[in-house]
């Protein structure tokens, strides 16, 4: 599992179904980026 930043977002690389951001580029960590929002759609399993 990769992750990428995208409109101050960390989303999960491959995206999942669930979320209709696209990969266009950005660069992929290993581990999500600190000082960055989790976006909703990528982690669903989050506690909120």
């Amino acid at each position: 599992m990769k992750y990428f930043v995208k409109n101050d977002k960390v989303h999960k690389y491959p995206v999942p179904s669930s979320c209709n951001v696209k990969h266009t580029g950005e660069k992929l960590h290993d581990s999500p980026p600190a000082g960055y929002e989790k976006c909703d759609h990528c982690f669903t399993n989050l506690p909120r």
